[in-house]
């Protein structure tokens, strides 16, 4: 099971972020993967709703326009939860769409 969970494709070419080149970077959907829950936190803030979805935890982040479900799974090598997949609902498979999501609920949670 960890190697499956460490194995599973990313929905990007790209190596997972750091929360640092998230931070200062436009917020992209297929740049959360990887993230540790302090670096969401620090990204979109407090979450609107979090419910388990074995072997995943999920967060819920939603706004009038946009719901993002963010799955963090167990990362063996640092005992960090970390993201792993992410789920946005109407986006349409429109990468612009899913980056508007994004930046919306950022810009909604953040101060």
């Amino acid at each position: 099971m960890s190697e499956a969970a460490s194995a599973m494709p990313s929905t990007g070419s790209t190596p997972p972020p750091h929360a640092s080149a998230t931070e200062s970077s436009p917020p992209q959907a297929s740049g959360l993967i990887g993230l540790d829950q302090p670096a969401v936190t620090r990204l979109l803030g407090a979450t609107t709703q979090q419910f388990e979805q074995p072997p995943a935890l999920v967060w819920r982040y939603k706004n009038a326009t946009c719901e993002l479900d963010l799955f963090f799974y167990l990362d063996l090598s640092s005992n960090q939860m970390r993201t792993l997949h992410y789920a946005l609902k109407g986006e349409g498979g429109d990468t612009l769409r899913r980056q508007d999501c994004v930046k919306s609920l950022r810009v909604t949670w953040s101060d």
